[in-house]
């Protein structure tokens, strides 16, 4: 006998019961995302000699450094950062004409605090220069210099369009001075400007390069993403590339030692790829699933383990 009337809805209410805490599927709290603390413009330079503007020169860059630094979410202070930035938007924040800009960054250079050069992009048939790598040192002891695999990065994907539409940064430049502005409020228009082509925001087509020296996720990304391209490189060019890929990986992974067996890893999915089968997809998906499960703060000890499994 029911003390009272049963609900009619008793099927539904007891399903609607909640389940025991302890038959629920735990959940962990994602790692924090820490951001280093870095070096100021004054701590890199110390006790070098420098001229009134390459002084200014030498601000600006570090600020734009520090700014591409966490856009790209470093955990650990970075040696030196390295961004793509036409001189036509570095000359307009700092007030001065290109081929000065030139001439102070020369200076800079001498005293060891970057390192820079043009970069050419292909529009067809021809190669066109589309602006200029900075790589800026970020502690007092580096001395930042350019390596091969950002020559070859497409840092402007849309550099053609904007080529034959005559677009780009001068035309961006040109449109904010053309603006009845004041002085400050050009030059904060034209920092966001720089800020923004240095961060690679601009085009959601660019994702920013991966490093050894950034979070994990990150990393795993990029490498995933630098995969479909080893089909079309010459033999030695790819070993170089593989090389390279492994050693972020397992630094990703935190596991130093394993560099040859990760390069093995790569080499195996290549040897797929050119037997018509799925191997280098197939890597850069279990790549791409890691990060999530370590951005959701997955418990795993060993990430590295989880990958081979799941490689298997």
């Amino acid at each position: 006998m029911w003390p009272v009337e049963p609900p009619a809805n008793l099927e539904i209410a007891q399903h609607s019961i909640p389940a025991p805490a302890d038959s629920l599927r735990p959940s962990y709290a994602p790692t924090p995302h820490v951001l280093p603390t870095l070096p100021t413009a004054g701590e890199v330079r110390g006790e070098r000699a420098l001229s009134v503007g390459a002084a200014r020169l030498w601000g600006i860059l570090h600020d734009l450094a520090l700014h591409v630094a966490r856009h790209r979410g470093h955990t650990a202070a970075p040696v030196s950062i390295t961004f793509h930035l036409p001189a036509v938007i570095l000359a307009a924040v700092a007030g001065y004409s290109e081929r000065h800009t030139y001439r102070l960054a020369d200076e800079l250079r001498h005293a060891g605090l970057l390192d820079e050069r043009g970069h050419v992009a292909q529009v067809g048939k021809l190669r066109r220069y589309d602006g200029t790598l900075w790589a800026v040192a970020l502690r007092p002891d580096a001395r930042p210099r350019l390596r091969w695999f950002d020559f070859r990065h497409d840092w402007r994907p849309d550099f053609a369009t904007e080529y034959h539409g005559e677009q780009g940064a001068w035309r961006e430049v040109q449109a904010v001075m053309s603006e009845p502005l004041t002085l400050e409020g050009q030059a904060e228009r034209l920092q966001g400007i720089a800020r923004t082509w240095a961060a690679a925001t601009r085009t959601p087509k660019t994702p920013a390069e991966g490093g050894s020296d950034m979070c994990p996720g990150a990393t795993l990304h990029a490498v995933a993403y630098a995969l479909p391209g080893l089909l079309h490189l010459p033999p030695r060019q790819r070993h170089r590339e593989v090389s390279r890929l492994a050693a972020d990986l397992a630094h990703a992974l935190n596991e130093p030692g394993r560099l040859k067996q990760w390069a093995g890893t790569i080499y195996t999915a290549l040897s797929a790829e050119n037997e018509q089968r799925p191997g280098l997809h197939v890597l850069a998906l279990q790549l791409a699933r890691l990060a999530a499960d370590l951005a959701e703060g997955a418990p795993w000890r060993n990430p590295g383990a989880v990958l081979a499994a799941r490689l298997r």
